[in-house]
């Protein structure tokens, strides 16, 4: 059986950052091809974050990814998985979307930002998210929770962008050991 992981990186969170590390290497362990995305060293080192900025490179980006994925066989794949992080979350949504996967994808959405929260009614899969994340309102994270509870993988408490708290490495490894968790289990079925 053939079967594809998709990496979607954040801005400054590339797929070398843990969460997508784990995340790629937990796939690889289940048999899973690894396909990596970049965007380009200068969407990976944008420094803004408001809605306003995000949207012309989270465009920019979807049209970059567009055009590495249009060589990708989707059709020849039994089970496909995209893991996005950040503004890779609506580009990993919208891919889905232009390249018609409705049907085949599934999806691993890492701290989402607000522009992928329109998706989730229609992703087939999880997210997580950081109730302290500075890019997106904790009542934001709270209300997708509320709506689509067998979607949410994990609502990390005291939380960054990253899933983390600093000066708490203990506590952000066992976090990352429970996304890698469901992320398995997700494999699995």
């Amino acid at each position: 059986m053939k079967k594809l992981a998709v990496i979607f990186p954040g801005i400054g969170y590339t797929c070398a950052k843990p969460l997508l590390y784990y995340t790629a290497s937990a796939a690889a362990d289940h048999d899973y091809e690894i396909l990596r995305l970049d965007y380009g060293q200068d969407i990976h080192t944008f420094c803004g974050r408001t809605a306003l900025e995000l949207e012309p490179v989270t465009k920019l980006a979807l049209k970059r990814t567009l055009r590495q994925l249009q060589a990708v066989p989707f059709q020849e794949y039994e089970k496909i998985i995209f893991i996005s992080k950040s503004i890779g979350t609506v580009i990993a949504c919208e891919s889905e979307k232009q390249f018609s996967l409705t049907d085949k994808v599934r999806h691993f959405l890492l701290t989402p930002i607000p522009a992928a929260m329109p998706y989730l009614k229609q992703a087939n899969g999880v997210f997580f998210s950081g109730t302290a994340d500075p890019y997106i309102p904790e009542k934001t994270i709270r209300q997708a929770a509320r709506l689509y509870p067998e979607k949410t993988g994990g609502i990390f408490e005291g939380c960054d962008h990253s899933l983390e708290k600093k000066g708490n490495i203990m506590g952000n490894l066992i976090n990352l050991g429970k996304v890698i968790e469901c992320l398995q289990w997700m494999l699995a079925s």
